[in-house]
């Protein structure tokens, strides 16, 4: 199962929006919230983090920002993205913590030990995410977290629906779907994810709990899963 491109009306899919986004908030509230994962990255031994779907490379490039002992290795499927990611990084001057790879979430050579795993809106956007959750499972470190985010939904469908819904189920009948459902094996999940159908997700890959994380933004939801 690839990495996808991400959904354009996600802000990681714009190049403006992933700068200001991740490097103004990742780093420097949203992580800092969740004060264990905080910790973690800020001690010895340094910690390793995988940021899947990392696109052009800007959430990478924000965690080794506020994290100096870090080292990041971002993966995605999209070669132009990691080319981007790789130009962005020299430009930081990261290179020598951060290093990108095209790579698929879900195959064999996939490996490693990270204390954090990663994937910041393209969840929804992978056609197995079963099998991605499974493998994300094989890289973690004794302790190790991982962290999502993806569209806030409703927990359950209503109609009419909010506008901020309709938005969302938009983009993913014109993008998201249609990217995913190339594989004849998708979950063909869609930008409309409800908690409910990650906590499945999780489960069936192994997880034993998901947290909703009481970080609010106007469009994102926050997830923890627990091994």
């Amino acid at each position: 199962m690839p990495l996808p491109r991400r959904c354009p009306g996600s802000p990681k899919a714009g190049a403006a929006n992933n700068r200001s986004t991740y490097l103004n908030q990742l780093g420097t509230e949203w992580l800092p919230a969740i004060a264990d994962v905080d910790r973690r990255l800020r001690a010895e031994p340094p910690a390793r983090v995988a940021d899947l779907a990392c696109g052009m490379g800007w959430s990478s490039i924000a965690i080794a920002r506020a994290y100096p002992l870090v080292t990041v290795d971002g993966f995605d499927l999209d070669t132009a993205a990691i080319d981007d990611a790789r130009r962005n990084a020299a430009a930081d001057g990261l290179t020598g913590r951060v290093s990108f790879s095209v790579a698929d979430a879900a195959a064999p050579g996939l490996s490693g030990r990270y204390d954090l795993v990663t994937i910041l809106e393209g969840f929804h956007d992978m056609a197995r995410p079963v099998d991605v959750l499974r493998a994300v499972r094989s890289l973690l470190a004794d302790g190790g977290s991982v962290v999502m985010i993806d569209e806030s939904v409703a927990e359950e469908f209503t109609a009419p629906a909010p506008d901020l819904e309709r938005y969302h189920y938009g983009w993913s009948v014109v993008n998201c779907l249609p990217h995913a459902m190339g594989d004849p094996r998708t979950a063909a999940t869609g930008a409309v994810m409800r908690t409910a159908t990650l906590r499945r997700y999780a489960e069936e890959a192994g997880f034993h709990a998901v947290e909703v994380l009481p970080i609010e933004t106007p469009t994102w939801r926050f997830y923890r899963l627990f091994p």
